[in-house]
């Protein structure tokens, strides 16, 4: 939801040192996305419904074998990756393993490619690779925020979610990248767009009434019709393969739950009733089963439910935390789990070289998050970016500048055994890999991406 949401200056940094709210994000957050500093969240941090966790619900054991796999996202290498496993759980496999975040995983209707989000290259973009995590290839080549792909049920097109027109949008592109289209429009922002099985519908979530709720449009972003009607916050809708219903979440009892409803939006049903967080639901080919990510147990695993309530299992156990599960087409089950992939280098901070770079609001340093909603110290707002001598900077906002309709950050900065500050500008909204002025030299890669992926997913 999704997103994506991908790493969303105290103001920049005077706020940095100081004592912020808790950035715990709830999924009704809205918008979801900038041009505000507000950075969309690819792997949402568990709302704060209960004080205590909810231990794992005790639910029959399923009656069927489940089919086909699922692929989901886990940060438990310590970078968000995608991973797969048969849809009873086992075989595990890893198939990225890069320095950015690789998020929202999709399936071809033939099984045999995965489309999914990553800022391996700067900001999220939308890329394909093999259903076994080989020959990736990047679809979108832009600055903006593109996220939520989803694979049209003929295979030949994707619709995902953009915010190169202001708030997300959902558009449309050929499985290749080429013949973009704009399918919505307006007021709020559209995301989790989910197609029906005759290709001819997408569902999706907006808040172009104020509150998230779910609609559905024609495969021409025409005929827009709305389902839900509902005070509380309704989003993340997949429509069943039989084409009779569509699973949703919904927090219209307090709590981030499970719904399903028929395709027209009538006899609403609510399938879970947790004090924890069920999110991004994905039907099993045959529509009897639901993969969702829950948090039961305080860490989110990817559990299946069926889809009349009364059966449920757990998935994963893995360290950290797993996420959007997406449900393959009936594949086969893999005999054993994949062999691991070969890392990609780092992304690593380089020398600008740009004698204007960062030192005018033409040119800033694109850092594509903003630390003031980290809550972080001056010093850890950048831990990637040092002084000449490897000196930590003291960074301290001046202002906030418009240009273009979007704030940027106008600071300065000192560090040991300089006699006077330099003033840097920044901008929080767009993202670039790490590029030091010139006068400053680079820190860790580590740390950077340690620094943008907490900020940022």
């Amino acid at each position: 939801m999704f997103y994506l949401l991908i790493l969303w200056m105290v103001i920049f940094i005077a706020a940095c040192g100081a004592d912020s709210p808790d950035a715990t994000l709830s999924p009704e957050k809205t918008p979801i996305v900038y041009p505000t500093a507000t950075y969309r969240t690819f792997l949402t941090i568990a709302p704060d419904n209960v004080a205590t966790s909810t231990p794992t619900p005790t639910m029959r054991p399923l009656r069927i074998q489940p089919q086909g796999r699922i692929a989901f996202q886990s940060n438990a290498s310590g970078s968000l990756d995608i991973y797969v496993m048969n849809a009873d759980g086992s075989q595990v496999s890893r198939l990225t393993n890069n320095a950015g975040a690789d998020v929202f995983p999709a399936w071809s209707p033939d099984g045999s490619r995965i489309v999914f989000v990553s800022d391996m290259n700067g900001s999220p973009d939308i890329f394909v690779m093999n259903a076994d995590g080989a020959k990736i290839s990047q679809l979108t080549h832009d600055e903006y925020e593109d996220s939520f792909p989803a694979w049209s049920p003929d295979g030949k097109t994707i619709a995902y979610v953009s915010n190169r027109d202001g708030d997300d949008k959902i558009f449309l592109m050929n499985t290749d990248g080429s013949g973009v289209k704009q399918l919505t429009s307006g007021f709020g922002s559209d995301d989790s767009p989910s197609w029906s099985p005759d290709g001819e519908w997408i569902a999706f979530a907006s808040t172009r009434d104020v509150n998230s709720e779910i609609y559905k449009m024609d495969k021409n972003g025409k005929n827009l019709i709305r389902l839900t009607n509902d005070p509380a916050a309704d989003y993340t809708p997949a429509w069943s393969p039989d084409g009779s219903q569509i699973a949703f979440v919904s927090r219209r009892d307090g709590f981030t739950n499970l719904y399903l409803m028929d395709t027209d939006g009538e006899n609403v049903v609510q399938l879970t009733r947790y004090k924890s967080t069920v999110e991004v639901p994905s039907w099993s080919p045959d529509s009897k089963l639901i993969a969702i990510a829950a948090d039961f147990e305080s860490t989110r695993d990817i559990f299946i439910i069926s889809s009349d309530g009364t059966t449920m299992q757990r998935l994963t156990i893995m360290e950290g935390e797993e996420f959007c599960p997406a449900w393959s087409p009936n594949l086969p089950y893999l005999a054993a789990a994949l062999a691991e992939p070969t890392a990609v280098p780092e992304a690593a901070c380089v020398n600008a070289g740009d004698p204007t770079y960062g030192f005018t609001i033409d040119n800033p340093i694109r850092i594509g998050y903003d630390p003031r909603d980290q809550g972080s110290s001056g010093s850890g707002c950048m831990p990637w970016l040092l002084g000449p001598q490897g000196q930590v900077l003291d960074i301290q906002l001046i202002e906030e500048v418009e240009k273009d309709g979007l704030m940027y950050c106008k600071v300065s900065v000192t560090y040991e055994d300089q006699s006077d500050a330099v003033i840097l500008y920044f901008d929080t909204n767009r993202y670039e890999q790490p590029k030091a002025p010139v006068g400053f030299t680079c820190g860790s890669p580590v740390e950077y991406l340690k620094a943008v992926t907490t900020a940022r997913y």
